[in-house]
């Protein structure tokens, strides 16, 4: 038996256009919707975009967020709802939005009736997003649509293997990772790609943006690479450093299959995985919040250090 699943991570351009706020987000979910129904004409039936695909090119402040991005979730639902119908395709919508009354990082999920199915709120927010009030969530929801569990991690999340472990054990397939996470070095952002993928046994599909097609990648840019995943970490699509596409069918129904992994012979290995835990163990992750002292930083030489 066989779960097919077609996904596609919808890689848009870093590159904005507008001379206000208003334009450039209004020109944000014009490209999204033209890829989106790409995607679409292709065939997925997920397909996800990079984290606040809204703001990109808007710099913003805690004085400008709630105004500027108080509709985004309404928009988003509303503009892409369409698409989701007409091709009969689920999406992942993360934006900057307010939700009541409170500047989250979330993504929306719309499934392929067009419906709003739920939503993920960015549970590790960096301190430039607190900066400007965003206010992190605190649950790892896991969503039904388009025949697969899935379940999404945001950016920095993915800094924790704690994150892609609890959509794991909430009954995750399939972990969506939009982000903005600059390309820092092969070997660093490689094992990001693909850790998730490897310690939970699911598919792993990170969602970034890419360079203008006028320019050159270079490290320091958007890393690219929106790509799919599998179990045993194979890149089985992936859109490179440009704007793009990365699509691909997967079935859900066929684990990833470890020789000799932990006993002799082929097995599951999420079976394994998930039997041989130690929760009995992780005190020092479970430990309250309150007996884990933030450690101040201070600069020194341009650099955020350790006192």
């Amino acid at each position: 038996m066989s779960r097919i699943l077609t996904i596609a991570a919808v890689q848009l351009s870093s590159g904005t256009t507008g001379c206000t706020d208003a334009e450039i987000q209004s020109n944000n979910f014009a490209a999204a919707e033209i890829w989106l129904a790409r995607a679409g004409e292709r065939g997925a039936t997920i397909a996800c975009l990079g984290e606040t695909f809204n703001t990109i090119g808007v710099a913003v402040t805690r004085e400008k967020a709630p105004a500027l991005v108080r509709g985004a979730l309404d928009e988003a639902l509303a503009r892409f709802a369409p698409i989701a119908r007409r091709h009969r395709m689920a999406i992942i919508a993360p934006v900057l939005a307010v939700m009541d009354g409170i500047v989250r990082n979330v993504a929306l999920v719309i499934d392929g009736e067009g419906r709003r199915v739920g939503h993920y709120c960015k549970v590790h927010c960096i301190e430039n997003e607190k900066a400007y009030g965003v206010v992190p969530g605190d649950t790892w929801p896991v969503f039904d649509v388009a025949g697969a569990r899935i379940g999404i991690q945001i950016c920095h999340d993915n800094s924790f293997p704690e994150s892609a472990r609890c959509l794991t054990l909430n009954g995750a397939e399939v972990i969506f990772w939009p982000h903005v996470m600059g390309g820092w070095g092969g070997e660093f952002m490689d094992v990001l790609l693909r850790a998730p993928a490897i310690h939970n046994g699911v598919h792993h599909v990170p969602v970034c943006f890419g360079c203008p097609p006028e320019r050159a990648w270079r490290p320091g840019m958007l890393l690219g690479r929106s790509s799919i995943i599998g179990p045993d970490a194979t890149i089985v699509a992936d859109a490179g450093r440009h704007p793009g596409i990365a699509l691909a069918q997967i079935d859900l129904d066929a684990p990833r299959i470890a020789a000799c992994f932990t006993r002799d012979g082929d097995w599951v290995y999420g079976i394994d995985m998930r039997n041989d835990r130690r929760p009995d163990t992780y005190a020092p992750i479970t430990r309250p919040a309150e007996h884990h002292e933030p450690i101040p930083a201070v600069k020194s030489g341009g650099v955020w250090v350790n006192p």
